[in-house]
């Protein structure tokens, strides 16, 4: 079996939507149509995660699966600026330094790191505490996703490419709080990564 393992936070985690209904369940599902028996899908996602606490689990949640495929799903937290804060919970210098520490561990144990560039968000209601949108706060840290992926020469899903090169519309992918994914997006969520990880020479 190839260990397929999915290391991220709640859009990883998808905790709002039965396990059946979850992308990395569907995923499965796709992957034992075509290849019985072959792929075993982990999600190691938990909500409101950052790289920092990804990092402290990593030793636990993604090391004892390896060899495998490692997805890296992160960002959305570490942007986040807290109301009484004027600091984002992980400054982008950490948040990059983290993204290359995870691609080298997974290289290290003969594994396939690939990171994921979170799909496309809403516009998120209110200020943050350093008196941004949520929007602007988290902007330079996809950048940072694309950036380090391309300094990598790693592989990177670009979910926001495969949005727009498939007609998907934001206010459909996404639900009421305009970040997470609304259930009927789980569908497509799975045949983007289906689509991605076909392209990998495992």
């Amino acid at each position: 079996m190839i260990n397929i393992i999915f290391f991220g936070d709640s859009i990883t985690e998808g905790a709002e939507f039965t396990t059946n209904d979850r992308w990395t369940n569907l995923l499965q599902i796709k992957l034992d149509t075509v290849k019985p028996e072959t792929f075993s899908v982990h999600n190691k996602g938990i909500g409101g995660n950052t790289t920092a606490q990804g990092f402290d689990r990593f030793n636990l949640d993604v090391l004892p699966l390896l060899p495998g495929v490692v997805f890296i799903q992160f960002g959305l937290n570490d942007a986040n600026v807290k109301d009484f804060a004027i600091k984002p919970r992980v400054g982008l210098a950490e948040f990059e330094k983290n993204l290359k520490e995870f691609h080298r561990i997974v290289k290290a144990h003969n594994s396939v790191p690939v990171f994921i560039l979170n799909h496309t968000i809403g516009e998120v209601d209110g200020e943050q505490g350093n008196g941004k949108s949520y929007n602007d706060n988290y902007a330079p840290y996809s950048k940072a996703i694309e950036a380090v992926a391309n300094e990598l020469n790693a592989l990177l899903i670009d979910v926001p490419k495969q949005m727009s090169e498939r007609g998907i519309k934001v206010e459909d992918f996404v639900s009421e709080d305009q970040i997470h994914l609304s259930l009927v997006a789980n569908e497509d969520y799975a045949e983007i990564i289906y689509t991605g990880l076909n392209e990998i020479k495992l």
